[in-house]
């Protein structure tokens, strides 16, 4: 049995690239350096401790 009758058989659908949910998303931004992703986490990591902190301390 070839390929394409198996997939049929099965349900199997292949995705399109033209499928919006699959398409690569496109930014206005130009993608980060090293650096700036690196600021960036040290940003959310700085945030998310405080935030702990204070639920600690609610508690």
């Amino acid at each position: 049995m070839s390929k394409k009758n198996n997939a049929k058989k099965n349900g199997i659908k292949k995705a399109h690239l033209s499928d919006p949910a699959i398409g690569v998303m496109a930014t206005a931004e130009p993608e980060l350096s090293y650096d700036d992703m690196l600021s960036e986490l040290e940003a959310i990591v700085s945030e998310a401790d405080m935030r702990q902190a204070e639920e600690e301390t609610s508690l």
